[in-house]
């Protein structure tokens, strides 16, 4: 039976002919259609505007891991590109009093390409610090729960760090403060704003806190923080 088998393919391969798709050609263009459609272009009402291309053979979303094939119509013209901005690239707290806790904000500003989100994450390359290696810890909270995954109320003069919080759901008020991810200490970024749908200048404000104690070492403390936007396909 395998024999058959392949003696019959063979014979259906030999004797099949070239199969092609639409073929187009002029002096300037040649142009290959990997199907045969039915019809195609812009159709409009009183409401409505509508492009497509009819007679795929199976159209529709596809996607496995790390690819996504959309086939059949036109799902999104591409009328915005992917940008982002921060608007203030040196925060400055100045000198600093002990249990008066000071803040600074920068802005943050995405446009996400047509028809898909977005995501932005933050960490730290470590706590703020001194050139001896001594540090301003991150915050822990009023409540001593604070991470880069939760944020924590941040309103008593004796609580003492360094956290942010930004104007998104994903801070329940504006005295709900987080750490920065720790990249000294292997720690992941955390997104703190995101999208499903497309945005335009969409602004996100960031606050940036601080509060020493009076046994906090005097000198200038320093870190780099890291933002990263990435558009959601």
């Amino acid at each position: 039976m395998i024999k058959l088998y392949y003696l019959l393919s063979v014979i259906c391969y030999l004797l099949s002919s070239p199969i092609y798709a639409q073929h187009f050609e002029s002096s300037n263009y040649n142009i290959d259609w990997g199907n045969f459609n039915m019809t195609s272009g812009r159709k409009s009402s009183t409401n409505y505007s509508l492009t497509d291309t009819v007679g795929q053979n199976a159209p529709g979303e596809y996607s496995k891991t790390g690819v996504k094939l959309k086939s059949g119509f036109q799902y999104i013209y591409p009328f915005d590109e992917f940008s982002f901005a921060i608007d203030n690239l040196d925060i400055n707290f100045g000198t600093l009093t002990p249990s008066v806790a000071t803040t600074a904000v920068s802005t943050l500003t995405t446009t996400s390409p047509s028809g898909l989100g977005f995501q932005i994450t933050a960490q730290e390359n470590s706590p703020l610090r001194l050139n001896s290696g001594t540090t301003i810890p991150d915050i822990k909270g009023d409540n001593n729960l604070a991470s880069e995954f939760v944020a924590d109320t941040w309103t008593n003069a004796t609580t003492y760090g360094f956290g942010f919080n930004a104007n998104t759901t994903y801070f329940s008020t504006t005295n709900h403060f987080r750490q920065f991810a720790n990249i000294s200490q292997s720690e992941v970024p955390q997104i703190f704003d995101s999208s499903n749908t497309h945005v335009k200048n969409h602004t996100t404000t960031i606050t940036y806190k601080i509060n020493i104690s009076s046994s906090q070492a005097a000198g200038t403390y320093q870190n780099y923080i890291v933002y990263t936007a990435t558009p959601q396909y």
